[in-house]
């Protein structure tokens, strides 16, 4: 049960109603206040019974605020419905002469049925500085009270519609990053009192103009977010019984989780502590809910149901909520000049440095060869990977300069001599003008290639009569033994001996 319930005495005499009250507030800490004079009205002024503030903008989570503001010009608008149940309930006495025996006491639904409809919207001008409203649409209906008699109001009651009291806020984000895993920030709301100016006495908002002061605090470690909101709220002053409803301090205190990229699922309690009452005033409530964003849509959609946990004015004995929002992500979040609806790293700035500066992404490695472009000399040309020089990020087409492409050089590591001699292959070697295996520094014969035949082979001299017989090597039958000329056969090379 919520604390909404109240016991309300009077004098019981005979010119008093027959449904007498005894005045007093049955509050979290069960104190009982002292009883209320036959002069004093058992409700006095006019108040809300909507406790529950949804935060207009994205990266929120129920009413708990976030600090994670971003982008520029960047703007959402929303609806969220929620319906609460006896949301303000008095307890009395059905006779004066009897308020203590079983079945003595009856419950005033005061409020019975609170239906608000806020409509939302947010504006982000810069990164850090995010402005929201809410209009709340509400419908009430209930018993009602009447003061006159000190009962409920059985012949006309509350069924009413009206403009709740609007809201206007500016939250800014104090520190960190949005993609931090802290961030804190601070929020100032003011109301205005419209829900008493378009349904007077039904309970949908305070007498005077209200507003205040909220801290932030923005946790966030992987799938897991968490906020906190501690706040201090001014509004006009009000009683029940002898329990004032005025100023107030408020705490929410959320915590979500990111079943998927689509999915969240939100846990939050929500609660306050009247300022100026005397003996305290506590409330407590909580809600879970969860959040559908589909993929590449600015679309979400939110559903939840909660309860009172430590009763109080505004608090239900359950509540419901379903609501979407459309969050326009326009502005650009990393300041590097590119709107986010273009820059395919919205969070991370470009570095702008003549390479692909247009898609709004650092390139930390302009070419790609793992040089990073800090420590690149030539951050736009990809090293060649060739083990020579490979540490300076700059390819180099001649690793040994000697004027022969490293893709043609069968030496790349090696400069080729220049000496006419495979002057296009790359390596170096030593002069062989006649190319015949033999050095020119060795080569007797630079300029006649040797004859390669087994004989004589490394002095680089051809050798055309090897056995010096006159018969030259390509006529000599025996080019290694000479002829012996004894007019037998002497044409053949071969030595012989002539017949007798």
């Amino acid at each position: 049960m919520s604390i909404r319930m109240f016991t309300l005495p009077v004098p019981c005499c005979s010119t008093i109603a027959p449904r007498c009250l005894l005045a007093a507030l049955v509050g979290a800490a069960t104190l009982l206040p002292a009883p209320v004079s036959a002069q004093e009205d058992a409700i006095d002024g006019a108040f809300s019974t909507q406790r529950f503030n949804p935060a207009p903008g994205p990266k929120n989570f129920l009413s708990t605020r976030g600090a994670r503001t971003e982008g520029k010009m960047s703007w959402s608008a929303g609806a969220l419905v929620n319906y609460s149940s006896k949301p303000f309930v008095i307890r009395s006495c059905v006779d004066a002469s009897d308020c203590d025996s079983a079945g003595s006491m009856q419950d005033i639904n005061v409020v019975e049925n609170l239906v608000t409809a806020d409509l939302m919207g947010s504006l982000t001008p810069i990164p850090r500085l995010q402005l929201g409203m809410r209009l709340p649409l509400t419908y009430v209906e209930g018993d009602g009270f009447d003061n006159s008699t000190n009962t409920a109001n059985f012949e006309n009651g509350i069924d009413s519609v009206g403009l709740g009291d609007i809201e206007l806020e500016g939250k800014y984000r104090l520190h960190g990053q949005p993609e931090d895993t802290v961030v804190i920030g601070v929020a100032g709301f003011f109301r205005a009192p419209m829900g008493n100016i378009t349904s007077e006495g039904n309970f949908i908002g305070d007498s005077t103009v209200s507003g205040g002061i909220r801290g932030i605090f923005d946790g966030q470690e992987g799938p897991v977010h968490f906020g906190l909101n501690l706040s201090g709220m001014f509004r006009g002053a009000g009683r029940v019984g002898t329990t004032d409803v005025g100023t107030e301090f408020r705490y929410n205190a959320a915590g979500g989780y990111d079943v998927s990229p689509l999915v969240e699922v939100i846990g939050e309690v929500y609660g306050s502590t009247n300022f100026t009452a005397a003996n305290g005033a506590n409330s407590m409530e909580f809600l879970a809910a969860g959040v559908i964003t589909p993929l590449e849509s600015a679309m979400s959609y939110r559903v939840g149901a909660g309860s009172g946990v430590i009763q109080g004015v505004g608090v239900p004995v359950y509540r419901v909520i379903a609501g979407v929002n459309y969050s326009v992500e326009g502005g650009d979040a990393d300041g590097d000049g590119i709107g986010d609806d273009v820059d395919a790293c919205p969070r991370a700035a470009e570095d702008r440095d003549g390479f692909e500066d247009s898609d709004g992404c650092p390139d930390p490695d302009n070419d790609g060869d793992t040089i990073l472009d800090r420590d690149d000399k030539c951050p736009d040309n990809p090293e060649d990977p060739d083990q020579f020089e490979d540490l300076d990020g700059c390819p180099e087409a001649d690793n040994d300069k000697d004027g022969i492409d490293d893709e043609h050089d069968r030496c790349p590591l090696e400069p080729e001599t220049v000496n006419n001699y495979k002057d296009e292959d790359g390596c170096p070697d030593v002069p062989d003008t006649d190319s015949d295996g033999v050095p020119d520094s060795k080569d007797k014969c630079p300029k006649e290639p040797e004859d390669t035949d087994g004989f004589e082979d490394t002095d680089g001299c051809p050798d055309p009569d090897n056995d010096q017989d006159g018969i030259p090597d390509d006529a000599d039958e025996c080019v290694d033994e000479p002829e012996t000329k004894n007019d037998f056969e002497d044409a053949d090379g071969c030595p012989d001996e002539a017949p007798q």
